[in-house]
């Protein structure tokens, strides 16, 4: 597999994109055409996917299918239902939730409010998608997962951010194990800082980062088992500077 060249790395594998109309959903599933899967990208907004499937237009060899649903909901079974349709799927790629308010506020002054809709918006809703995507996976396939690098650091004045991310990870890693091998291969990618195109758009842009892009050919990459990450189950991609680690650069 590790001769096959990156255009044809996915040729013949479908792998599922959650929150694909999203600034790293976008760019993954960009890099997926790319390596030749068929995508089926999924969002909440039929008009983002209309404007997914125009961004990403022919930048096959892949071939976009688009799904409106939201895979976070509570019936997860019904989300099943709607996308067993392109399954078994060779993959599945997590990228969903809230990465935090642009608002600085400490613990103490949070309300449970804001309490609430974060565990909501960034943990319960990864539970569901866990819980309706893992089943659709053939078991040879494998379910790629972010987190932010926040699940590993104190976090002052975001720290809902930092407290849902590290139990998202804890989350993935016990499905690894309770899994234990016997059905799809399951990833926890941490990452750091991402360059994708709407935050190039306001200026928060920098070549030090990773980019969606870079993200994606490396799901593609392990979705097809492809290169010396593919029995990794815990991986860091902080930096292109850190490199792509089994352990957290601290």
């Amino acid at each position: 597999m590790s001769d096959t060249p990156e255009i044809q790395l996915l040729s013949g594998r479908t792998v599922l994109v959650a929150g694909a109309t999203g600034g790293i959903g976008e760019g993954m599933t960009l890099a997926l055409l790319q390596q030749g899967a068929t995508v089926v990208a999924v969002g909440r907004s039929e008009e983002r996917l209309a404007k997914l499937a125009a961004y990403t237009g022919d930048a096959g060899p892949g071939t976009l299918l688009t799904h409106p649903a939201d895979v976070g909901a509570p019936d997860s079974q019904a989300v099943r239902d709607q996308l067993s349709r392109y399954g078994p799927l060779d993959g599945a790629v997590v990228t969903i939730g809230d990465w935090g308010s642009p608002e600085r506020t400490g613990i103490l002054d949070l309300s449970d409010a804001e309490w609430e809709a974060m565990i909501a918006s960034n943990l319960t809703s990864h539970f569901h998608a866990l819980r309706a995507l893992t089943p659709l996976l053939s078991p040879s396939g494998a379910l790629v997962h972010l987190s932010g690098f926040s699940a590993e650091i104190p976090y002052p004045f975001a720290a809902l951010v930092g407290a849902t991310n590290a139990a998202k990870k804890s989350l993935v890693r016990s499905l690894t194990a309770e899994l234990g091998g016997n059905g799809p291969r399951v990833y926890e990618l941490i990452i750091g800082p991402v360059r994708t195109r709407p935050r190039a758009a306001i200026g928060a842009d920098s070549p030090q980062w990773y980019s969606a892009d870079d993200l994606g050919r490396h799901a593609g990459r392990l979705v097809a088992g492809s290169g010396p990450y593919a029995e990794a189950p815990l991986q860091y991609l902080v930096t292109p500077a850190h490199g792509i680690r089994t352990t957290p650069p601290l």
